[in-house]
């Protein structure tokens, strides 16, 4: 078969990582629609261009509940052999289509037969073509610890997707995987290759949301885990869709929304100082799906606000709606210059600073609606799913 038409075959299967998406150094790296073209990035204003995203096979051993490489499916497979990883990715590199490789595989023979294929072509793009750019690898559960080593010399970021938050909710979906000794014990080993100097770009894994019926609280329960005691760089969310020929073909599809709150969430435990305890977790122990996280929290904490702008520690100024780190630095900075007075002066922070006046004091003044009418505004509503572009 030819390089393109495999590309073309792999790249359907190769979409569904988030994980490829990151920053490094300032500069943004977005995956692409498909493994074989070269779009521009979605973010062009920050002159980012994507990551080229391969699966260097779809041949799969394993038959995960959720997953439409899984063995017993009867579709067209294909695999790149190690040689092919840089005959497709070099000339789109050269040619500055693309900034750098995300590079995956399904479970075609052995886990370690594949884990090896993928390295061997890696190895190659590093030395056979003196490759120093940006290279992830997404391990697989299982891989032995001679395979996490090389490939922690290998690459820039190392991933390896959880899938479920917890060993119960994993045999749900995938029964032929271990949570702990085929996924976490591995992950340690990942993090133990961090700590000594490797993988600058650090760690990274994935949820499957809504496929094993776990709530949020488990996914950031176990969010704040990894971060807390592996070093995770990265926790990203990917929603649950049904696919035709899986066990799950019937199951309900997870609103985006749903995971769009638990990502706001996990930037309130890596960015705003939150626990996990203090999340708006409802009695089953989800997210509201109507309001971001951090504004739930707000409406449900009335004796925290408002908060005086001008004098409030930067730690106060975090957990008010509509204001990020970026905005609470310009505020800590301004004020020392000249007193936040009139709800303009918000508005010069950026267009979601303005949320805040419902929040904050201006030198002792409150421009901010009452608090019935702030609960009148964001009382629920029904929830527009918005299908996913590809």
């Amino acid at each position: 078969m030819e390089l393109d038409a495999k590309l073309e075959l792999l790249a359907d299967a190769a979409q569904y990582d988030l994980c490829a998406t990151h920053a490094q150094k300032g500069r943004r790296f977005t995956p692409q629609k498909a493994a074989w073209a070269a779009p521009e990035a979605d973010e062009p204003d920050r002159k980012g261009r994507p990551v080229f995203r391969v699966l260097m096979s779809s041949q799969c051993a394993w038959n995960c509940t959720y997953c439409p490489l899984r063995a017993a499916n009867d579709l067209p497979r294909t695999a790149l052999e190690p040689q092919e990883l840089a005959a497709a990715f070099l000339p789109r590199y050269a040619a500055g289509a693309v900034q750098g490789l995300f590079v995956s595989t399904a479970v075609h023979g052995t886990v370690g037969e594949a884990v090896g294929r993928m390295l061997d072509g890696v190895e190659q793009l590093r030395t056979t073509h003196a490759y120093s750019g940006y290279v992830h690898v997404k391990l697989l559960p299982g891989a032995a610890a001679s395979d996490v080593e090389r490939a922690a010399s290998l690459a820039d970021r190392l991933s390896l997707n959880l899938e479920a938050p917890s060993a119960a909710h994993l045999a749900r979906i995938s029964p032929e995987r271990s949570w702990h000794s085929d996924l976490v014990e591995r992950l340690v080993w990942a993090r133990d290759w961090q700590r000594a100097g490797a993988l600058s770009a650090g760690l990274a894994t994935q949820f499957v949301v809504g496929a094993a019926g776990e709530h949020d609280t488990d996914l950031l329960s176990t969010g704040s885990w990894l971060y807390r005691e592996l070093g995770m760089r990265r926790v990203y969310f990917g929603a649950f869709r049904p696919t035709p020929g899986t066990p799950l073909a019937g199951a309900d599809r997870t609103p985006q929304a749903r995971v769009q709150r638990l990502q706001q969430a996990d930037w309130m435990l890596r960015q705003y100082g939150f626990a996990t305890g203090e999340l708006p977790f409802d009695s089953a122990g989800d997210l509201p799906l109507h309001l971001d996280p951090k504004l739930a929290w707000a409406l449900a904490h009335p004796e925290r606000f408002p908060v005086e702008l001008n004098s409030a520690a930067p730690e106060q100024l975090l957990r008010i709606p509509g204001l990020g780190p970026l905005s609470v630095e310009r505020i800590v900075r301004l004020r020392r210059i000249h007193p936040f007075r009139e709800p303009e002066h918000l508005r010069s922070l950026g267009t979601q600073a303005g949320r805040a006046r419902d929040f904050v004091t201006l030198d002792g003044r409150f421009f901010g609606r009452p608090r019935a009418e702030l609960e009148r505004a964001y009382a629920p509503r029904p929830i527009v799913e918005q299908l996913p572009l590809f």
